[in-house]
């Protein structure tokens, strides 16, 4: 595949993918689909033991498209299969590691959680702003955050649409390291030659075992049908509409 939205690197023993599609690096399919086809690539290749994720310094990812989001229906997003590219993630056998800077909003922030470990920089920005657009995450979102913190954060986040620090992230157990911004790139390399020195086959297996959970397929599944619903839902013409305008919204 020829690459147009990311850039990729191919290092001795790790990968790196950099999400690079305009200057707010927001979510569309195109981007994901190459995302999951760069990762699913580097998979298959035995001498890489990781997988790092990132942005640019400004902007991890803010989420999805809005305009792209606005013509979405449900009949459309069932017909390309929305989500098989961010779960396409989650069958990838080696850790990939999300490194945060900015804004990792909606989509940005699941495609986050889709991975196996966050860092971030001081200056990064986590949130679910979906409820102002009158729809829910419809990646995982409710759910993949369950593998991080509790359900009463999860609702917390997902209900105010509120976004929140870096140190708020880490008090819930969403990110596991803060690094200072100027140090941030540097420590991202290091981070993952560290990853990559270990066995392949014991990274393999720790990330096997700590997300075994059986009813996560059911529960992705029950959310996917609710976001399905509200693709149509007249709340979601409002808030798309609101959030173009940058009028308040009158929910029906």
């Amino acid at each position: 595949m020829n690459y147009k939205n990311i850039k990729i690197e191919n290092r001795e023993n790790y990968a790196i993918i950099e999400i690079a599609n305009n200057k707010n690096n927001s979510l569309d399919q195109k981007t994901l689909k190459e995302i999951s086809h760069a990762a699913i690539s580097f998979n298959r290749i035995k001498k890489l033991k990781c997988i790092g994720l990132k942005g640019n310094s400004k902007f991890f990812s803010p989420g999805a498209d809005v305009k792209e989001l606005e013509k979405l229906s449900q009949k459309k997003a069932k017909r390309i299969n929305l989500f098989q590219d961010v779960d396409n993630l989650l069958k990838i056998n080696i850790p990939i590691i999300s490194f945060v800077r900015g804004y990792a909003l909606g989509g940005g922030f699941e495609l986050a959680l889709s991975t196996d470990l966050i860092i971030s920089s001081e200056n990064a920005k986590f949130g679910f702003p979906e409820i102002n657009l009158g729809i829910i995450p419809g990646i995982g979102g409710t759910q993949k955050t369950k593998r991080f913190t509790s359900n009463q954060n999860i609702k917390y986040l997902a209900m105010t649409g509120e976004v929140i620090d870096s140190l708020t992230a880490y008090k819930y157990g969403i990110v596991s390291q803060i690094i200072p911004d100027k140090n941030f790139e540097n420590f991202s390399l290091s981070f993952l030659k560290k990853i990559s020195s270990k066995p392949r086959l014991s990274l393999i297996k720790i990330k096997e075992l700590v997300n075994l959970d059986t009813n996560f397929k059911n529960s992705l599944q029950i959310e996917r049908k609710e976001f399905y619903k509200l693709l149509d839902s007249k709340n979601k013409k409002i808030g798309i509409k609101s959030f173009l305008t940058k009028k308040k919204p009158n929910w029906d």
